[in-house]
């Protein structure tokens, strides 16, 4: 059984510029959501449009 301390994950960390904070602090407060889950939906969205990119450069032939 996992506890608490396993399901947390990873950390990563990375630079941004004052204006990129101030947006997503106003993300934050709009949303009433943290830090860690707009920058996991931040994530999710780009993948899913690098995803499909992917498949837009190399389709499936019938």
């Amino acid at each position: 059984m996992k506890t608490a301390k396993d399901k947390k994950g990873n950390i990563i960390s990375f630079r941004m510029s004052d204006e990129e904070r101030e947006a997503v602090q106003q993300l934050m407060e709009s949303k009433n959501k943290k830090a860690s889950s707009i920058m996991r939906e931040a994530f999710n969205l780009f993948r899913e449009q690098w995803e499909m990119s992917r498949r837009m450069e190399n389709p499936i032939e019938n």
